[in-house]
């Protein structure tokens, strides 16, 4: 495909590599990555790989972030961290082989300059790509507010550019013009395997130990890898279909070029989803850009491992949390303490309560969620529930996070 495809501006380049490798993202990294790539001029090497690099005020104005619920500096803390301990990869089962590498090998903020080093054994997916990429709009990027609209969004896009050259090709050989061109108008199917999507969406993390050792075996099994996972999370399709496909199609309807739909494979006797049909209208006169209005919430950006609330105004929520905890604690702390009350503000407020009594929490997230978990309240009277009846080392809150995803 001729780079002359790609006019400078909007429109940038992604390498197919990057699109269809298997691993799980916060909507934030996806969107750094996505301003990296459309910057890809900005792009130098050096003689630790190749540096991207970006005043962290022009960060925030890319994204058009106006609001927020924390620092942003916490985000792109976080962020910066997930990026460097990442590894995506591919694997093919037809083929038998596997590919993993590391992306982002070192990202740092100072001077209010936030700049990330690529892995130089990656210059072919990231400065120099000649083919294999697909054609993306940064201001279609940055417009999402879910991971996983952008993720499927990206998928979809890489395969649609595929049967658009095939049928050129096809067309080039025939000595005939493509109708697709002419009508301004494609429409097409294409069938994935549900474990292999919840993968390459990111639902679940091909990065964990179970799962990798699955997936780098000599024959891949999806299924299996998916099972082996110990985050199960949108576990059956009816919870996968309502809170992830559901919104992701939505979305993407709602802000994109593409109008999608979908349709459950089933297999068996009792009817077992086993893969998604997506049945994809692409118009180039359709929603080219999102509106220049579109503003994101700095809670937006937030940990996607944290499974969204429905019938709720997330951000009402944590408002209500953070007059009631007078601490300053993370988005990310307050949306954990969220999941382990359901949603209950009053089990929040009664925690926190009784977390008060106290005379010394060295852990305070961990020590409510602790006790909203086994029913504490500030309002029982037959035990004086002094802090010692609270094993603190017991009660770890990453160990308490990761114990609440599984669930």
């Amino acid at each position: 495909m001729p780079n002359s495809i790609v006019k400078k501006g909007d429109n940038y380049k992604k390498s197919n590599f990057l699109i269809t490798s298997k691993y799980k993202s916060s909507i934030l990294e996806n969107k750094i990555l996505s301003i990296a790539l459309a910057n890809a001029d900005d792009i130098h090497e050096e003689s630790e790989g190749l540096v991207y690099e970006i005043a962290v005020s022009d960060l925030k104005r890319k994204m058009n972030i106006s609001k927020s619920y924390g620092s942003f500096y916490d985000k792109l803390d976080d962020a910066a961290k997930s990026m460097t301990g990442r590894t995506i990869g591919t694997s093919n089962k037809k083929n038998r082989t596997f590919d993993y590498i590391s992306v982002v090998t070192r990202a740092t903020s100072k001077d209010g300059i936030f700049r990330i080093i690529f892995n130089p054994a990656l210059k072919e997916n990231i400065i120099d790509i000649k083919d294999k990429f697909t054609v993306l709009k940064l201001s279609t990027m940055l417009s999402f507010k879910s991971s996983y609209s952008l993720r499927l969004y990206e998928l979809l896009k890489d395969e649609l550019q595929e049967i658009k050259w095939q049928q050129d090709r096809e067309a080039i050989a025939a000595g005939k013009k493509n109708t697709y061109r002419q009508e301004n108008l494609f429409k097409y199917e294409t069938s994935i395997g549900l474990a292999e999507l919840k993968l390459e969406m990111g639902v679940v993390n091909a990065e964990l130990d179970k799962v990798k050792r699955v997936l780098q075996g000599k024959n891949p099994d999806y299924e299996k890898a998916v099972a082996s996972s110990p985050e199960q999370i949108f576990k059956s399709w009816s919870d996968f279909r309502r809170r992830v496909l559901e919104k992701a199609t939505e979305e993407i309807n709602e802000k994109t070029d593409l109008h999608v739909e979908f349709e459950a494979d089933k297999a068996g006797r009792g009817g077992k989803v086993v893969g998604v049909t997506f049945i994809i209208t692409d118009s180039k006169s359709n929603k080219n850009s999102p509106k220049a209005s579109t503003e994101v919430l700095m809670d937006d950006l937030g940990d996607l491992d944290i499974v969204e609330i429905e019938d709720f105004d997330i951000d009402d929520l944590i408002d209500k949390v953070r007059l009631i905890i007078s601490e300053n604690l993370k988005t990310k702390e307050i949306k954990s303490i969220l999941q382990a009350a359901d949603n209950d503000i009053s089990k929040i407020k009664d925690a926190y309560e009784l977390a008060c009594k106290q005379s010394e929490i060295d852990n305070l997230v961990g020590w409510m969620i602790a006790a909203i978990k086994n029913g504490y309240t500030a309002t029982k009277k037959k035990k004086d529930y002094s802090y010692s009846d609270f094993d603190q080392n017991t009660y770890d809150y990453e160990l308490l996070e990761n114990e609440l995803r599984a669930n």
